[in-house]
């Protein structure tokens, strides 16, 4: 069994740990360390599993008839990588969210802060909104709002920030990436 090509146990896995990294690119400012941690422990023995399988089915004899079973892996992280390489990840889960953030926008403008529970806004889980107060003159931002997201199994630093005039001030703390439109991500101080 250990020199046959991986089945689909191993490739659940490896799906499992590719939606794992897919996740957590589809956000404006990657969780860089926690992909590279999980590509680490748990992509790392993946790879030695199949490695290892590889090279004693090797000694078995020549396993080129048999690739088309041993390369759907490779398959599954080159699709991975050439989607986190086009930041597919988060243009596909913004582009969808988009409409349900811009209308939570507008009611943050018309109705301020908005500290209740929180709430699926599209497809990410915003917590707390408010609007954008502006690092050099500390006044707020007419038509502005500050939506913080809250992402599963991890503390997260997923912001968004709607702007109708301007631009964001970088601080030490705060770095933003212009998404579209009006909008930008917000990295902020993550209290870490």
């Amino acid at each position: 069994m250990i020199i046959k090509p991986p089945g689909w146990p191993f490739m659940s896995a490896v799906s499992a740990v590719g939606c794992l990294v897919l996740y957590w690119a589809g956000v404006p400012h990657w969780y860089t360390i926690e992909i590279i941690f999980v590509l680490f422990f748990l992509g790392g023995p993946l790879l030695a599993i199949w490695v290892i399988r590889c090279g004693l089915a090797s000694r078995q004899g020549p396993i080129t008839g048999r690739l088309d079973r041993w390369l759907p892996p490779w398959y599954l992280v080159a699709g991975i990588a050439v989607a986190l390489i086009t930041d597919a990840p988060f243009q596909a889960r913004f582009a969808i969210s988009k409409p349900s953030l811009d209308a939570y926008a507008k009611t943050v403008t018309a109705e301020g802060p908005q500290d209740s529970p929180c709430r699926w806004v599209g497809l990410y889980r915003v917590c707390y909104a408010f609007t954008y107060t502006s690092a050099d003159s500390d006044e707020h931002v007419p038509g502005s709002a500050a939506l913080i997201a809250e992402e599963w199994a991890i503390h997260s630093n997923t912001r968004f920030l709607l702007l109708p005039v301007g631009v964001p001030e970088e601080t030490y703390d705060d770095t933003f990436r212009h998404l579209t439109g009006h909008w930008y991500g917000w990295h902020g101080w993550d209290k870490w």
